[in-house]
């Protein structure tokens, strides 16, 4: 491998939705006070083209300037009917053949339908899409419960990637407590091949998701959207690095929160707020690795 290709930067979280074609009113509403909080405790690290009800558009142009950074990019929508997201797989098969190279869509299918297997199916051997994209909180399923499991299976058995949402999140129709991660155990332990990001290190349960991707070889996790947070953005790292888990996490912008160059420079910034103290830093190649390297681990050396 060249050396341009390793240093290659995978977005491992984005998304693409728009108000009010795939989210509802009042889930626009609650996400711009959140992205005002998100941009004040950030230092303006948070992405806004606007600050009224499109403040969370993750538009399509906007989007692909990312690739300017990025090598690779992972996209995905949601369909959360519940909490008033509702992305059309199609857009996202639509808008990766702008660059199928370097753009790689991902399905989102809510477990809780009947047919969600189905839909599944087609998103995957129709549309071309790669992989799963699911958030309990916003979907209102359990994920220790096996009523769920079939779409997981599906993964399991075709070696395809799942990004769970597990963690907080603003909208006040989420059912938080069906997003702890420890939740993820039965399901981890009955399929132990499948391959699955926890998203946000499920914050603010860092520790609980540090515990379960240091037990289980084929679950990794995202930093995406937690340098809002710098204190405990810090937590969190030094808590991977105490137990030897650094190189399971992985690099994502969680757009249209954040791009991925403020992603970046969020966790390069991670030891900012030690200065003065005798604080361990987060040591220069743990955060060197999950810009360049980990995404390699989890893809078995390159994305689908």
């Amino acid at each position: 491998m060249s050396d341009k290709q390793e240093r290659q930067i995978v977005d491992i979280h984005s998304h693409i939705f728009w108000y009010p074609d795939h989210l509802s009113l009042e889930l626009v509403t609650e996400a711009l006070a959140a992205k005002k909080v998100k941009i004040e405790t950030s230092g303006g690290l948070a992405h806004a083209e606007s600050l009224d009800l499109h403040s969370n558009d993750a538009l399509p142009d906007e989007h692909f300037k990312m690739l300017k950074t990025a090598s690779k990019i992972i996209v995905f929508g949601i369909q959360a009917e519940q909490t008033g997201f509702n992305t059309p797989n199609e857009v996202i098969a639509d808008y990766v053949k702008r660059d199928p190279l370097r753009l790689e869509g991902w399905a989102s299918v809510n477990p809780t339908r009947e047919d969600a297997l189905e839909k599944f199916r087609y998103a995957i051997d129709v549309l071309g899409l790669k992989g799963l994209k699911v958030g309990p909180t916003y979907q209102h399923f359990d994920p220790s419960d096996p009523q769920f499991w079939s779409l997981f299976a599906e993964c399991e058995r075709r070696d395809l990637p799942v990004m769970i949402h597990m963690g907080t999140t603003y909208p006040s129709t989420a059912k938080i407590a069906l997003s702890q991660p420890l939740l993820l155990e039965p399901l981890i332990m009955a399929h132990p091949k499948l391959r699955m990001i926890i998203a946000h290190m499920g914050h603010p349960w860092e520790s609980d998701t540090i515990a379960l991707i240091r037990k289980s070889p084929n679950i990794f996790s995202d930093i995406s959207a937690l340098h809002f947070r710098p204190w405990r953005f810090y937590q969190a790292l030094i808590t991977a690095v105490e137990y030897g888990v650094t190189h399971k996490l992985l690099l994502g912008s969680d757009f249209a929160n954040s791009t991925i160059d403020d992603a970046i420079k969020g966790l390069r910034n991670v030891n900012s707020i030690l200065e003065g103290t005798k604080l361990p830093q987060i040591p220069e190649y743990v955060i060197d690795n999950i810009i360049y390297e980990n995404w390699k681990r989890f893809f078995n050396g390159k994305p689908n």
